[in-house]
């Protein structure tokens, strides 16, 4: 059960430091017309959907065949970045480090199911979601940028939980 709770706690801890939305942001978002709000759910729609297939596809490579193109789910930029974070030797590149949007966690956590899965998908506004999943059962968060409906930035929000 302590353990349950220091989890929740640092969920939490990482929701406000990743930037939840105030109270102001609320009643801004409140105020728009329903038109905008309809674009803006219709976006962050397609913008999780994209988000869900990096992670199924790149990040826990649950359902990779082996012909994913990451140009189709990323910018230059994100994958030059994630180029640049690549730590191994690279022998058939581009490499990259798609691990820098999960955990730093090396194996699963004993007291789970060995569970890699997308939680939660939330907009916290200019193009950011906080993305909270679980990755071999450790929780984790990371935010990540979506620009023309591609992964175009990300930081990892919670790690070793």
């Amino acid at each position: 059960m302590n353990a349950f709770r220091l989890i929740l706690t640092a969920l939490f801890a990482g929701l406000i430091s990743c930037g939840g939305q105030n109270k102001a942001d609320s009643n801004e978002a409140q105020s728009e017309s329903p038109a905008s709000q309809s674009e803006e759910i219709v976006s962050n729609n397609e913008d999780a959907e994209v988000i869900s297939n990096v992670y199924s596809k790149f990040v826990f490579a649950i359902e990779t065949d082996g012909k994913n193109d990451p140009t189709d789910y990323f910018t230059a930029g994100a994958l030059k970045k994630l180029q640049d974070e690549y730590e191994f030797d690279c022998e058939d590149g581009p490499c990259y480090a798609f691990y820098a949007l999960r955990t730093k966690e090396q194996d699963s956590n004993p007291d789970s199911e060995d569970v890699s899965q997308v939680c939660s998908i939330e907009p916290v506004g200019d193009g950011w979601y906080t993305v909270s999943y679980l990755d071999m059962g450790w929780s984790g968060m990371t935010r990540i940028k979506i620009v023309d409906g591609k992964v175009d930035d990300y930081q990892r929000c919670v790690a070793d939980l």
